[in-house]
């Protein structure tokens, strides 16, 4: 009897055993499958956001461009007006040079009149007269000339400065792209190593993965460092721009 007894509890003791093994069991496989399909999900949604930033990514690209070519036509308009304004102020002060000149020579040539009616005192008066319009002619020539050669330099420089801002933003620009790259490929690095920590089977593997995971998130977050930095600059550029190739200052004979 005391055999048959014991005989039975071992039995339901293997029993509660058998039980409690393949309710870790279940429970096993329902927290794997949990955690597959939390992976899944978050893959997917690392995938959408990493396809969105690409999208993003390609738009900005193509509007920079767009803001490219419009800011070389606009260059281009501002270089024409500036040759512009320049040959027409020189066109100006050599007519008003001329127009000064013929006066002179009109008003000698009255002088001389006068003379062959009048004494030598006369003569030298009027000489004398003549002498200082020459001499007045000289430096408004002279005042002339300097005022043309500064409207030449303005010009000169207000071009090297364009030059500089252009050759600046395409620098800005290749770099955004190289930047926008490391992103993408960040975010790519990011989904690969969410999807291998997803389907590890041994803990060597999930913390192989986990070091893949804090690399592609420390890409990207100095990525996006770069691209802040990047769109600062920018920015700053299109301001110097705007300062220094304003409307006003081209159109002031006497710069900004």
């Amino acid at each position: 009897m005391a055999q048959t007894e014991k005989r039975e509890n071992s039995v339901l003791f293997s029993l509660r055993e058998l039980r409690q093994i393949e309710e870790k069991r279940v429970q096993e496989e329902e927290d794997a499958a949990r955690a597959a399909e939390e992976a899944r999900i978050r893959a997917k949604m690392d995938e959408e956001r990493r396809r969105r930033e690409e999208e993003e990514g390609r738009i900005r690209a193509q509007q920079d461009e767009e803001r490219r070519v419009r800011e070389e036509q606009e260059r281009h308009v501002r270089e024409g007006n500036i040759r512009v304004q320049e040959t027409e102020a020189r066109a100006r002060i050599e007519a008003q040079a001329r127009l000064e000149q013929e006066r002179l020579q009109h008003e000698m040539e009255l002088r001389r009149q006068e003379v062959a009616k009048k004494r030598p005192v006369g003569l030298m008066v009027i000489a004398g007269v003549l002498v200082v319009g020459v001499i007045s002619l000289g430096v408004y020539l002279y005042q002339r000339n300097q005022e043309n050669q500064a409207l030449s330099q303005r010009a000169q420089a207000a071009e090297a400065a364009n030059a500089a801002l252009e050759k600046e933003k395409a620098e800005l620009n290749a770099q955004l792209a190289s930047i926008q790259s490391e992103v993408a490929s960040a975010d790519k690095d990011m989904a690969a190593a969410q999807a291998a920590l997803a389907s590890a089977s041994s803990a060597a593997d999930q913390e192989k993965a986990q070091a893949r995971i804090v690399a592609a998130n420390k890409r990207k977050a100095e990525a996006n460092a770069r691209l802040e930095e990047n769109r600062r600059k920018q920015a700053e550029a299109e301001r110097k721009k705007k300062v220094n190739l304003s409307k006003d200052c081209l159109n002031n004979p006497l710069g900004c």
